[in-house]
């Protein structure tokens, strides 16, 4: 009896050419998709990015980006780097946190001004109009941020203000010397033009807030210094007196 012949498979030595072909392919695309992200729209991928992770989003926006040499809102700004009034006003709110002034002092601006406003009490004893010496150490300091800006400004306004309340002393009388006692420091030392310096007693006739607690009093107790570098403060003085020597 013969041998049965085994049919044999065949082996296909070509078949590792389907695997290094597949490897390729994914390589391929591998590179594919890393070069479409790098031309990704930020706008669109921190959308994307937002969906799924918010706090993703929030923490990258303090990564370190171009810069075009202005200085960020976050970063620290010395005298000498003062320049302009969004210089002053960000040294301003740095110099209140640094010295925990946040709760005394506040600080507003607008295109063409800073405002600035001291809770009566960091300068002066209660009727008094004699500036305390901590509070000369807080003049002295924003004296040198107003000295790095008067070349840009025109103007300087310093607003007295009192509250309604029992005291043997005038409001009037008591506004208009805070507010004077706070230019004669200014004027000479920081401020080199006395022309650009205006002082203003309101007394308790502009309030911030309702004079029916002591805490609510204590807020409308205080010291508004309004720097502009557009509006001159002095202006209207200016034309009724060359108004009337006309007349005359």
């Amino acid at each position: 009896m013969g041998k049965r012949s085994k049919n044999k498979k065949a082996v296909n030595k070509d078949a590792w050419l389907n695997t290094y072909a597949d490897m390729i392919t994914l390589i391929l695309v591998f590179f594919i998709l890393l070069f479409s992200m790098s031309t990704i729209d930020a706008a669109k991928y921190k959308q994307l990015v937002e969906i799924f992770n918010p706090a993703a989003v929030y923490e990258t926006t303090g990564t370190a980006t171009e810069s075009d040499g202005s200085t960020s809102p976050n970063e620290d700004i010395s005298v000498e780097e003062i320049v302009d009034l969004e210089d002053l006003y960000q040294y301003l709110s740095q110099y209140t946190k640094e010295n925990g002034l946040d709760e005394a002092v506040s600080i507003e601006k607008n295109e063409s001004a800073v405002s600035i406003k001291f809770m009566s009490s960091i300068f002066f004893e209660p009727d008094s109009s004699r500036i305390k010496a901590g509070g000369q150490q807080i003049l002295a300091d924003i004296g040198l941020a107003f000295k790095a800006v008067e070349p840009t400004i025109k103007s300087i306004r310093i607003d007295g203000h009192t509250a309604m309340a029992d005291s043997p002393v005038d409001d009037r009388d008591l506004s208009s010397s805070r507010a004077n006692e706070v230019l004669r420091f200014l004027q000479g030392r920081y401020i080199a033009d006395p022309s650009k310096l205006l002082s203003v007693g309101f007394g308790q006739y502009r309030p911030i807030a309702p004079n029916d607690t002591e805490e609510n009093r204590a807020k409308n107790r205080r010291v508004e210094i309004i720097i502009s570098e557009t509006e001159d403060f002095f202006s209207d003085i200016a034309t009724d007196t060359e108004t009337e020597m006309v007349a005359q």
